[in-house]
């Protein structure tokens, strides 16, 4: 029996995912081919935290591991430091559910070692118009934010739009967890590698000058460089929207993952989630048991589901009563009946009555969060 054809167009980090999710688990019914041009648009080369399902496809599907074949300069990650977030205590930690790990990686590692690892067909070309250009049963378009036409999607709401990377050779001794710091103007990531350390200021430029942001960043973090001019050099920004598609379908075959589908602030690591959460919604249609627009309204909702649950974490403030913690607050967060139900009953049992509960089986939250996790949050915020 002749196999059905995926292709899978853009080796960024969710082309990537995608590739390695049908590989993983229909690789006996779907041949992939995967497109990329590497001209085209760069990946950044900071790193990246993931959540548990996606270490586990990343680690069961490629050779490589944590010491001796780290391809892709991965390290441990038990979970979230949260610092200054809240009122009560200065720092929380969120774990990951019991007996699980995930990781931080380097996406343009991860697209190196995947277009080499001979997993599946990998085709250097340019795509204009994936349904002309290509012949596959199912085509998923992964060639990021770039180039879309705006009139296709609609806003999610979020309080930052603006983010300043860094790169500091080395390692953090120690450091296996992703540290989420928050400042004045908003809040940022650190993220080790077994080789470096990646940070990410996140801001609003609405509120806070590039400028003023910039020099903030520098003296918080103590970022090494002695020259000035070398330093901000060094430093990208990167403008963002935050945003859904109104259909992740487009023509016949064709079905958006990664930027080109949806955009949201990188707190909790929610955008590799979501890559393979899409590729899990859209197996039933192209097994023909949904219809479009089925398949389209589910995915939808679990963009809604996560916007919320990022729209939670900014309710309680920070220890810094800015004009960016005051204009995150006042957005309108509105909780669906599962994110409901969850902090009721975070709130009621003890500990040890939560921490013997499994993880909680909403649609989307539970992934890296227990019943627990809510509890020490409301708690130590």
């Amino acid at each position: 029996m002749q196999k059905k054809r995926i292709a899978i167009i853009g080796a960024g980090n969710a082309g990537c995912i995608t590739a390695l999710h049908f590989n993983y688990y229909s690789k006996d019914k779907y041949e992939i081919v995967l497109y990329h041009n590497p001209k085209e648009f760069a990946i950044e080369r900071v790193g990246q935290g993931t959540n548990v399902s996606v270490t586990q496809l990343i680690t069961h599907t490629i050779e490589s591991n944590w010491y001796d074949r780290n391809y892709i300069d991965a390290t441990f990650k038990k979970g979230i430091l949260y610092e200054g977030w809240g009122k009560k205590q200065d720092k929380i930690f969120h774990s990951f559910p019991m007996n699980t790990m995930s990781m931080h990686y380097v996406p343009q590692k991860l697209s190196d070692t995947i277009l080499k690892s001979g997993l599946f067909e990998v085709v250097e070309k340019t795509i204009d118009n994936p349904e002309k250009d290509i012949d596959a049963d199912f085509i998923f378009d992964c060639r990021g934010r770039h180039n879309r036409n705006k009139d296709d999607y609609e806003p999610l709401i979020n309080p930052l739009n603006s983010c300043l990377l860094y790169k500091k050779d080395g390692k953090d001794v120690g450091l296996d967890l992703t540290r989420t710091v928050a400042t004045p103007n908003g809040w940022t990531f650190v993220i080790p590698n077994s080789d470096s350390v990646s940070y990410g200021y996140l801001y609003n430029d609405t509120i806070t000058s590039t400028q003023a942001a910039r020099h903030d960043f520098i003296e918080r973090f103590n970022l090494p460089e002695t020259d000035y001019s070398t330093l901000t050099a060094n430093i990208s920004n990167i403008s963002f929207e935050n945003y859904v598609a109104k259909n992740i379908f487009v023509g016949e075959r064709t079905i958006l993952n990664g930027n080109r589908y949806s955009f949201l602030e990188p707190l909790e690591a929610t955008s590799t989630r979501l890559y393979q959460s899409v590729c899990r919604f859209v197996w039933d249609y192209m097994q023909g048991n949904r219809t479009k627009i089925e398949s389209n309204y589910n995915i939808r909702r679990v963009v809604q589901q996560l916007e919320t649950f990022i729209l939670w974490h900014y309710q309680f403030g920070s220890k810094y009563d800015t004009p960016f913690w005051k204009y995150a607050k006042s957005l309108p967060f509105k909780p669906d009946s599962y994110f409901k139900e969850l902090l009721e009953k975070s709130k009621l049992e003890s500990y040890f009555e939560l921490e013997s509960k499994p993880r909680y089986d909403g649609d989307y939250y539970a992934d890296q969060w227990t019943y627990s996790s809510f509890r020490y949050w409301n708690d130590g915020v």
